[in-house]
């Protein structure tokens, strides 16, 4: 099967490609750098220029690699919006990839207008409030207008069927008759090194700065600030990040603990690299994201968007500190089992191919 991968969040699509490749599939990533990620693509449609001339270079770059993006068995964009730019035709140029090759399909991943109009109704806490204040410093963000919501439905129209990565999105695109089943979150197991979680003198809790208000960082500031006072001598309080991925996971591999996001029911990508590594991993883990991804239980540790649960759950990884190693075991077995890498490429074959 040759396969287009188009657009990239964090990995996602760099981890499927690795998985089809290991299945035997033909498989081309063209996506930007996803920002001081930096992250891999066979074509690149990003731009090195500043400001304006980097936007229309941008624009340029999209209709230069048009013939380079036909004659694929199935093309997979990771996000409508990717496309979404002032003075560009984003849903001529999506009909015309969809045209150009056999089997068109869309991630529901990263913010779109279906997230944030049907999610933000659905979900008891969501990242919505805190990214308006913190992240984009305004009163209102255009995935929420009419146009974008238009656009949305539009490219969802054109599209073979959506496939969630994680429950949040499954119940955003609840009443889409083209959705289909949530396929969990990949990542290349052989490329993350598990070692033993066994804590030193002080226990190591580390979460990563990303998006600021999305990913809850202000109830792990909180959180931490209350823990420093009280356990000075027994934890060790990290919070960094918007660095490339590599530097990342080094930063990450030194760590016990990491908490991934407050404000969602589900893991990030950051959260399952921290499961394949073997780290006691904080995040959601409610029932329902349980449920969409078909497992009964999981070794992360569920917590809400406010400081006391943070404090409350790194207080009983204190008291005990001798079941570490074995909940990092477990982590590494859970990352595994549902998002290796081929495992999740296997999914992914099976829904192009039965749609």
């Amino acid at each position: 099967m040759k396969v287009l991968l188009l657009g990239e969040y964090s990995s996602l699509h760099n981890n499927l490609k690795d998985g089809l490749v290991a299945l035997g599939h033909d498989v081309t990533v063209a996506a930007g750098a996803d920002g001081f990620k930096n992250i891999p693509r066979d074509i690149d449609l990003d731009s090195s220029l500043p400001s304006v001339l980097g936007s229309v270079h941008r624009r340029v770059k999209l209709f230069h690699s048009l013939p380079r993006m036909k004659n694929f068995d199935v093309v997979q964009l990771v996000n409508p919006f990717i496309f979404y730019q002032k003075g560009f035709p984003a849903l001529s140029y999506i009909k015309k990839l969809v045209a150009s090759n056999d089997k068109f399909f869309m991630l529901a991943c990263g913010d779109d207008a279906y997230f944030w109009r049907f999610g933000r109704r659905a979900l008891r806490y969501s990242p919505f409030a805190d990214s308006l204040k913190y992240d984009l410093k305004a009163e209102s963000f255009y995935m929420e207008g009419d146009a974008a919501f238009r656009f949305n439905r539009s490219t969802l129209n054109v599209v073979r069927g959506v496939i969630p990565v994680m429950y949040e999105y499954e119940v955003s695109y609840a009443d889409a008759p083209n959705r289909l089943p949530t396929i969990p979150i990949p990542v290349n197991i052989e490329k993350i090194k598990y070692q033993e979680n066994q804590p030193s003198h002080k226990l190591v809790v580390f979460h990563g700065l990303n998006r600021y208000g999305a990913k809850g960082t202000k109830y792990v500031e909180e959180a931490f600030a209350i823990l420093e006072k009280k356990y000075p001598q027994d934890l060790e309080l990290v919070i960094d990040g918007k660095m490339p991925l590599e530097r990342y996971l080094r930063l990450m591999e030194r760590t016990n603990v990491v908490i991934d996001q407050t404000n969602t029911y589900s893991l990030g990508v950051n959260g399952v690299l921290a499961l394949a590594m073997g780290k006691v991993v904080l995040g959601g883990a409610e029932q329902e994201s349980l449920t969409s991804l078909g497992v009964e239980a999981s070794p992360v540790i569920n917590i809400e968007p406010n400081a006391a649960s943070i404090v409350a759950v790194v207080e009983g990884l204190l008291e005990r500190r001798k079941d570490i190693a074995s909940i990092g075991y477990q982590s590494r077995k859970f990352a595994e089992d549902v998002h290796s890498h081929v495992k999740v490429a296997s999914m992914y074959v099976k829904t192009w191919s039965n749609h």
